[in-house]
């Protein structure tokens, strides 16, 4: 990034903030979803009816928008700081349906016609595997943990991220700005990131207003070319609108639509060598690399160590991606109950080079594996019809049917592998195509959940759900369709109790579905993934402190039948190859503690704590051959810790300065199925925050931050034996190990700058 770019994307911010002020305040709704000490209640969405969070018989993590910008949670990645129970993998070709794991549970595959465990909701609109990237106008986003697929369907065995935008409001027009800049190498920070977002609010007439809201994110690493000194570019823009109109006062429509694109260079954030051998054999031990990999990379500039994050390569490739689509929600109160339909379109392309397109990116190794250009397209239509009970009935109720249709085709991929004993010299070893693919997800539903009120004080819970799913896959050398039919029910049962007037507790048992998968290897025939099913139990407590902090206590058993893993291997020609496979008796339990709101009017204070023991099976073999029953799955850390907080001091009638903080503490995290204590990282703290001030009216703001202080180089994925087979014993590894880093694996420093008018 240049100085000169970061010289106009600030004054476009300093120009916003001096502009004169043409309206009451509206391009920051008032944080309606966070309670206060006043005694404001936390409003979810959680059972698809607005509630209190305290009523609400599910384990939640809500995030407002204040935390959000304060944590400076701007792609959904960022989620993960937000609460203890998620985690989200965002290596490449990884992140189906978001890439998100709760309690240790949830899918990274790289087979096209996986469902994620962990759904993403945006406004009631399921994404399916067209999901969104970056997060702007947010008005709250909720955590839903355990199995939600009574009420919210098939991808979500695990749970749900829950996310709503801000509404369009009537009868104002406003606006705002808010930027995050930062420049590499400026003030310790180890990669540049500007970002900018932007809304505005229109009214139409006296029922009806629109909301307009852009995003540019642009990225300079964290991956760095060392032969020519250039940082990867990552840059993604996207635009929201949102039309709010209420022609009576029992009809309401909402028209939203979205757009997206991305353009990263050289496979943005991919693999990079943090450990490496001397010489050696490769090729299944039918060739010698007499000179090594560390050698070879130190050639050109690339030293072999942890928080490597530099490559040689003398390509120059870009891949780009669009994700866009379109909602159309009409509810009507037809007393004593409210009709809704919700009708979405969404699409999703990826084309150009990938991040598999120069899988080692080291130009001086003799072994070059490599993709060629990638085309894939994916189009997702959902349609629900649902009604709903009013609140406060005798019994409270959700029933409707949900429709669901995705395709998603590629053209043939192929990986080329390649030996250069000299410069100018490419010997072909082996070439693998996977042909032209066509993958089909059709899903219809019928749903119902109700909530009956005993007592004052006493409710039972019930409700099911039957899907009926077809997932089918043709290619273009087979006549054959690979397919998968299935019927199945999931339900949930409970009850909840109100202790005192300011604290409840639940029990519920449920039952969950995802769907199955048709995984397509190099070679050979297509195999069925069988669907995953868990089993939940979880009993809670929630309470009301201090007027307005919610806390929220959980425990937790779930055992998965069918748990759909992924283990990758590295062949003898250097090529990763990932299966795709079923596991049963996958289990995870334990306990999970969080405290969100705010304790004073000054202060704001999120936090909480999970135990999460998610394992295999007793007698499971690992990739390296060893048994690695009972032991915590791969991605999954059996502890973690997360922290932030707002604490704001008024210095007179106009003025007020704030301090926030934003911490993480996971434990010991495996990246793979096996015993390699070199693809693990260590226990670790990620610590981050900002001091600013602002005025009183919460007009304009400035602020220094600060994100992953101490430089800790927690990766995102790690793979043993890349790229050369080499000696791999229990517990170590005597090869070459890669690691993809992210934003989260470097230090960033820069200023933020909010303007509303």
């Amino acid at each position: 990034m240049t100085i000169r770019k970061i010289a106009l994307l600030s004054g476009i911010a300093l120009s916003t903030i001096g502009a004169p002020a043409l309206a009451q305040d509206a391009g920051a709704p008032a944080d309606t979803s966070t309670a206060d000490a006043s005694g404001n209640d936390i409003i979810v969405t959680a059972q698809r009816r607005a509630e209190k969070v305290t009523e609400v018989p599910i384990s939640i993590t809500v995030a407002s928008a204040a935390q959000l910008e304060r944590q400076q949670v701007n792609t959904v990645n960022d989620l993960a700081r937000i609460a203890p129970s998620l985690e989200i993998q965002s290596a490449p070709g990884q992140n189906t349906g978001g890439g998100g794991s709760i309690r240790g549970i949830g899918t990274l595959t790289f087979s096209p016609g996986a469902v994620a465990s962990v759904g993403v909701v945006v406004d009631q609109v399921s994404q399916g595997n067209a999901n969104i990237s970056d997060l702007f106008d947010i008005s709250r986003v909720e955590v839903l943990k355990g199995p939600q697929g009574t009420l919210f369907g098939l991808t979500t065995s695990a749970g749900v991220i829950n996310i709503t935008t801000n509404a369009p409001e009537f009868g104002e027009f406003s606006g705002r700005v808010r930027t995050e800049l930062s420049n590499a190498g400026t003030a310790g920070a180890k990669y540049g990131n500007q970002v900018v977002q932007g809304v505005i609010n229109v009214p139409l007439a006296s029922n009806a207003a629109m909301r307009v809201s852009g995003v540019a994110n642009l990225r300079q690493g964290v991956n760095r070319n060392a032969t020519t000194g250039d940082y990867n570019n990552n840059d993604r823009y996207g635009v929201r609108g949102r039309l709010l109109w209420e022609p009576t006062d029992r009809l309401t429509v909402n028209l939203i639509g979205d757009y997206s694109q991305t353009r990263y260079e050289n496979g943005g954030d991919f693999f990079t060598f943090v450990k490496t051998s001397g010489p050696g054999s490769f090729l299944g031990g039918a060739g010698f690399d007499a000179v090594g990999i560390t050698d070879r990379l130190a050639s050109c500039g690339v030293t072999v160590r942890e928080g490597n994050r530099d490559y040689c390569s003398n390509n120059d490739q870009v891949g780009k991606a669009t994700s866009y689509g379109g909602s159309l929600q009409v509810d009507y109160a037809a007393d004593p109950f409210t009709l809704t339909s919700i009708t979405a379109w969404r699409k999703a392309t990826e084309t150009g080079y990938g991040a598999a397109s120069d899988v080692f990116r080291g130009s001086p190794l003799e072994l070059q594996v490599a993709n060629d250009p990638v085309d894939r397209d994916l189009g997702l239509f959902t349609q629900e019809f649902r009604v709903s009970s009013a609140a406060g009935s005798p019994i409270e109720y959700t029933a409707g049917a949900f429709y669901s249709s995705q395709k998603q085709t590629r053209i043939p991929e192929i990986v080329r592998v390649t030996l250069v004993p000299v410069p100018g010299v490419v010997i072909p070893i082996v070439t693998s195509t996977t042909p032209a693919l066509t993958i089909r997800d059709e899903s219809l539903a019928f749903f119902g959940q109700a909530t009956g009120h005993v007592s004052d004080n006493f409710r039972l819970i019930g409700g099911v759900r039957y899907t009926t799913d077809r997932l089918s896959l043709n290619t273009a050398t087979s006549e054959t369709e690979t397919f998968l039919d299935v019927a199945k029910w999931s339900w949930r049962a409970g009850a909840q109790y109100d202790l005192t007037p300011t604290m409840m507790s639940y029990a519920t048992v449920s039952r969950g579905f995802k769907g199955g998968q048709i995984a397509v290897p190099a070679v050979g025939d297509p195999s069925v993934v069988q669907p995953e099913i868990p089993t939940s139990y979880e009993a809670g407590l929630k309470a009301t402190l201090f007027g307005g902090w919610v806390a929220d206590l959980s425990v937790f058993y779930m055992k998965i039948r069918n748990f759909q893993a992924q283990q990758c291997t590295v062949d003898g020609n250097g090529i990763i190859s990932c299966v795709q496979t079923n596991i049963n008796g996958v289990k995870t339990r334990g306990a999970e503690l969080n405290f969100f709101g705010k304790v004073t009017p000054n202060l704001s204070l999120n936090t909480g704590f999970i135990y999460a023991k998610a394992t295999y099976p007793g007698g499971f073999v690992g990739t390296d051959g060893t048994d690695i029953g009972g032991t915590q799955l791969a991605n999954s850390p059996r502890y973690k810790f997360t922290l932030s907080g707002e604490y704001k001091q008024d210095f007179g009638d106009t003025l007020a300065g704030f301090l926030a903080v934003d911490t993480v503490w996971k434990s010991r995290v495996r990246y793979e199925a096996n015993s390699v204590a070199d693809t693990t990282f260590r226990a670790h703290w990620m610590v981050g925050g900002r001091v600013g001030l602002r005025t009183q009216d919460q007009r304009y703001s400035v602020a220094l931050f600060v994100r992953n202080l101490f430089n800790v180089h927690e990766p995102s994925l790690m793979q043993s034996d890349f790229p050369y087979t080499s000696t791999t014993t229990a517990g170590a590894s005597e090869g070459n190990i890669g690691a993809i880093y992210g934003p989260q694996s470097f230090r960033n420093v820069g200023i933020s700058l909010d303007a509303k008018f």
